[in-house]
Formats: structure tokens, sequence, C-alpha cells
């Protein structure tokens, strides 16, 4: 009786272990977050990103407009595909944001593999 009390618990164990290790991974999400000079949040600004390759960054390019609450979201994990098995999965990108004025605002921002990364630029107007 001991003997099938044991095989059970170890089967248990195995079980879970074999679920958490199959667990889908958490996707790569890129959030710019848009204010005005005044630090009001903007609705309807243009975001670029483009993959920055002086550091090591897959050539990359999204464009996106702010929704209601000043967020850009980009999902990267097309970009983190490329990246090789043993790789850190760092991306860095330019961000060119443009609200109501004629030139973008420039800043650099950071994200990483199956993490929700953020970025917040104010916008010089």
């Amino acid at each position: 009786m001991a003997l099938t009390k044991r095989t059970l618990f170890v089967l248990s164990i195995l079980m879970t272990t074999i679920l958490f290790s199959c667990k889908e991974k958490d996707p790569s999400i890129l959030k710019i977050y848009v204010r005005s000079n005044a630090y009001a949040l903007t609705e309807g600004a243009t975001v670029r990103i483009v993959g920055d390759l002086s550091k090591n960054t897959p050539e990359y390019f999204d464009e996106k407009k702010t929704n209601e609450s000043g967020v850009a979201i980009f999902n990267l994990d097309g970009l983190f595909d490329q990246y090789g098995k043993d790789e850190e999965k760092v991306a860095y990108f330019n961000v060119y944001t443009k609200g109501a004025a004629q030139y973008y605002t420039v800043t650099q921002v950071r994200s990483k593999a199956h993490l929700i990364s953020t970025g917040t630029v104010v916008l010089e107007e």
C-alpha cells in the first residue's frame, strides 16, 4: 500500500512539473506613454519605434497612434523570435514621437522578451 501512495505522489509531482514547464511564455510588449509638455497624457500622437542596429537589435520598424489613454502598445514577439536560443533577448529602440508639432521628439527605450516594458515621452512643443 505504501508503494502505491509513493508512486501516486511521484506521479503527481511529475505531472505538476510537466504542466508548469509547458506553460506558454508571457508576451513581449512595449508600452510608450506620451505626455504633452504640461505632462498630460496625449491621445492621437504618432509613435515610431526603430530598432537600434548599433546595439545589436535586429532591423525593426513599427508605427502606432496613442489610444485614448495616451499609450501606444507594440507587440514584439515577432522581433524576439528572430533571436537565437542562447542570445540575451533585449532590444533597444529609437522612439520618434510627434503630437501636434511639426517635428519629432526622439528618445531611446529598452525592451526585454516576455515582459511588459514601458517608456514615457514628454513632447517638446
